[in-house]
Formats: C-alpha cells, sequence, structure tokens
C-alpha cells in the first residue's frame, strides 16, 4: 500500500490513521503489514466499504487532508470511474509500526556473491514469463530515464501501466531498484547488476 512522500511524517507520527481507496478489489487484509519508505511499515487494523457520503470531516483528518473536500477530490483524482455519493470506498484504518525494511539493506550488496544470486532469479523470472525475457529492459528503461513517471515509461515496453508498476515491485524487493515520488532509479546493486548483464 503506497502513500505519497508527503504523507510519511504524519504517519510516523501517528496523526494519520485512516485511508481511503479507489481500489476494484481489497488489496489489503486486517493484520497485514505493509512496508513504508525505507524504513517502518504500515499494520493494517481493519479494511471496510464506505459511502463517499458517510465520509467526514474527522475522516479527512485522520487521513493527513485539510478538509473533506481535499480527500474528495484526491479519489476523484485517482478514481477510473465517475464518483458520486453513493460510490463504495475502502476505508483502511492502521497504525505505523517501526520497523526496519530489508530491502534498504539488498540495494547495497554488490558482493559477487549477491549478484550472481540475483542474476539467476532474474534469469528464472524471463525464463517463466510468457511474454518472454523483460528483466534487463526494465532496468535499462529506468536507468536510462531515471524519476520518470511509470505512465510514460510502460508504453515505451508495449506494457499496461499497472502490469508494468508490478514489475518494477519484483525488481524492487530483490534490492535492484528505488521509488521516488514520481518514477524510479536503480540502485547500487541495480547498477552493478546491469553492467555486468550487459557485458555478458
Amino acid at each position: 500500500m503506497l502513500f505519497k512522500q508527503r504523507f510519511h511524517v504524519g504517519i510516523r507520527g501517528g496523526s494519520i490513521t485512516r485511508t481511503f481507496r479507489t481500489w476494484k478489489t481489497t488489496k489489503v487484509k486486517a493484520g497485514g503489514t505493509y512496508r513504508l519508505g525505507a524504513s517502518g511499515a504500515i499494520e493494517v487494523k481493519s479494511v471496510d466499504l464506505v459511502a463517499l457520503g458517510e465520509i467526514t470531516q474527522a475522516d479527512a483528518h485522520r487521513s493527513g487532508f485539510a478538509d473533506r473536500d481535499e480527500l474528495l477530490a484526491e479519489l476523484a483524482r485517482t478514481s477510473d470511474k465517475k464518483l458520486n455519493a453513493r460510490t463504495r470506498v475502502h476505508r483502511v484504518n492502521f497504525r505505523f509500526a517501526d520497523v526496519a525494511d530489508p530491502r534498504v539493506a539488498r540495494r547495497k550488496d554488490t558482493s559477487s556473491s549477491a549478484l550472481d544470486e540475483v542474476a539467476a532469479r532474474l534469469e528464472n523470472m524471463d525464463r517463466l514469463s510468457k511474454r518472454g525475457a523483460w528483466t534487463t529492459k526494465v532496468l535499462q528503461l529506468i536507468r536510462d530515464n531515471p524519476e520518470v513517471a511509470a505512465s510514460k515509461l510502460a508504453p515505451r515496453l508495449k506494457r499496461e501501466t499497472r502490469a508494468f508498476k508490478a514489475d518494477v515491485r519484483k525488481l524492487k524487493e530483490l534490492g535492484l531498484t528505488v521509488s521516488h515520488e514520481v518514477g524510479y532509479s536503480l540502485s547500487p546493486r541495480g547498477k552493478e547488476l546491469l553492467a555486468r548483464l550487459e557485458s555478458r
């Protein structure tokens, strides 16, 4: 579950403990833990569906918005359909947990053994993919276009944006990429591995 950088301080400080999402299907579950940036995580306490008309000013404040109108405007911006007072959205209540993100250490590990292991993982991902090898292409695209929105990168590989983001998340779990407010960049591990792959 992703949050824009501007919400992180409030989440870490405990003033933001709720979020609303226009998901088509529920993407988190009560009791689940989801990373927040370079350190810390979100622990979901509950998830339910509510109508937009039920959202209050207090909900907006708990979600990090100045008022209800600002929150509704953000939901309208992120939805792929027109919203009205009866539209049901996901309400997620959570708390911040101060736990380390293991991906941070992975990004810095450029040892030969680590690169060998990751290269094998990428080779397997390419082999199992129905559309053929893709991992090196995505790494190259991110290297050549740092901090460019996924919506602009995906068409270059003839991919739908959501599917492209899912691919990048797989690389991120291996410590190869870093997410920014907009777009991505390669981590030290990602740069070293790509250089190795291109030198073959």
